[in-house]
């Protein structure tokens, strides 16, 4: 996914008046864990960088922040590595 293209799916959770605060964090951790899952499949293959992923990731991370989440994954606190 592109960096406009995610910043517009973040602005589309953090504006939806369907989604509770709850539902949107969630959106927005699933989304982290797709974009860190693509980060390991090509840190692995060997292929391409990841300079968009990071960047999307800091996006992700970000939003999560100004809804205040605790957001903590496998990555925050064990030996994981890419």
């Amino acid at each position: 996914m592109n960096r406009q293209a995610m910043k517009a799916e973040i602005e589309e959770i953090l504006s939806s008046k369907a989604l509770k605060s709850r539902q949107q964090i969630t959106e927005l951790e699933r989304l982290r864990e797709d974009i860190r899952a693509q980060m390991r499949a090509e840190t692995e293959g060997g292929m391409g960088d990841d300079d968009d992923l990071g960047a999307d990731l800091k996006l992700l991370d970000e939003a999560l922040e100004s809804l205040n989440a605790d957001h903590k994954s496998i990555e925050d606190s064990g030996a994981a590595t890419l």
